[in-house]
């Protein structure tokens, strides 16, 4: 019988600690209920990969796990992404992918799933892709839920779950692709880090003041959600990474007593990726997308890391 394996891993949302994570500030981040599936089949005929403009980092990723999992081979296969993630928007994909794709091969070549393991090759895959990314979205795509995370060194990340007792209704709004990779955001920033060190600094430990705030408004305490949210889109704004066109969708979402922020890198020249969205009342934020023909949609926070998926 051939063999065949389906493997999930979900998206993320950063709700604080973007781009500060880098330099050893601490993140919250979400995974939530939009998913990407790799599929791996045994065939007779060299490796077939779909969809076809994914081969390059599929390649890529292949070629790192057999060297990290010291196996040859493997180029008679057959690999199918499938991903309800929109790409390059800050949602995490290619974290996805890397961790999918990492615990698919598990699965494969019937390898205890190690989560530790699994978060270690994915983040290797994405180094591929971003250069030198902090291990925060392929961390929360692997084990799930809320993340509290940090980067201590390279060699050295510590993330803990955490357990929330509330958490509002909150959206995103896909302000579109970003003309800049996620590698060039982080490289742009530090730039900035390097150039004016001292009010980086400042902006970065403000950021690790919000993300302490964030953890205490999920623990219960009667923090203004909608306060926190903004605060951290200035700090964001301050370092270089949302362009004035998503500047001004923000503050016509503030004009009508919303908040909102960027999720993830970010973008200056146009766009700046997933934003998120919260009003206390919701029906009014549907009503401004509406009328914006923008595109809104809701997301299920705290999902559940990679997963088996039927064939």
């Amino acid at each position: 019988m051939t063999r065949k394996v389906k493997v999930s891993a979900p998206g993320k949302v950063i709700l604080s600690g973007e781009h500060a994570v880098v330099y050893g500030y601490p993140e919250i981040l979400s995974a939530i209920d939009r998913r990407l599936s790799v599929e791996i089949e045994e065939t007779g005929s060299d490796l077939d990969i779909q969809p076809i403009e994914s081969r390059p980092f599929v390649e890529y990723a292949v070629e790192v796990i057999k060297t990290k999992l010291n196996v040859s081979g493997l180029n008679n296969l057959k690999i199918r992404t499938n991903s309800q993630i929109p790409l390059g928007c800050g949602l995490g994909s290619s974290a996805a992918f890397s961790v999918a794709i990492t615990a698919a091969f598990f699965g494969f070549l019937n390898l205890p799933r190690s989560l530790k393991k699994i978060n270690e090759i994915a983040y290797e895959i994405e180094k591929k892709q971003h250069g030198t990314p902090s291990g925060g979205d392929n961390t929360i795509s692997a084990y799930g839920g809320f993340l509290l995370y940090r980067k201590e060194t390279e060699s050295f990340k510590v993330f803990s779950s955490l357990k929330t007792k509330v958490f509002p209704q909150i959206f995103l709004i896909n302000s579109g692709k970003p003309e800049e990779s996620t590698g060039e955001m982080i490289k742009g920033v530090k730039d900035f880090v390097l150039k004016t060190p001292q009010e980086a600094e400042k902006i970065f430990k403000e950021m690790e003041q919000i993300t302490r705030n964030f953890l205490r408004f999920l623990s219960g305490e009667e923090l203004n959600f909608g306060d926190l949210i903004t605060i951290n889109e200035r700090l964001l704004e301050q370092l270089g990474v949302v362009s004035s066109k998503t500047k001004l969708l923000i503050q016509k979402i503030e004009s009508i007593s919303g908040s909102a922020k960027i999720s993830g890198a970010g973008g200056l020249k146009d766009n700046s990726g997933i934003v998120i969205v919260y009003h206390e009342d919701p029906k009014v934020i549907e009503k401004f997308a509406h009328e914006g023909n923008l595109d809104l949609f809701r997301v299920k926070l705290g999902e559940r890391g990679f997963k088996n998926e039927k064939c």
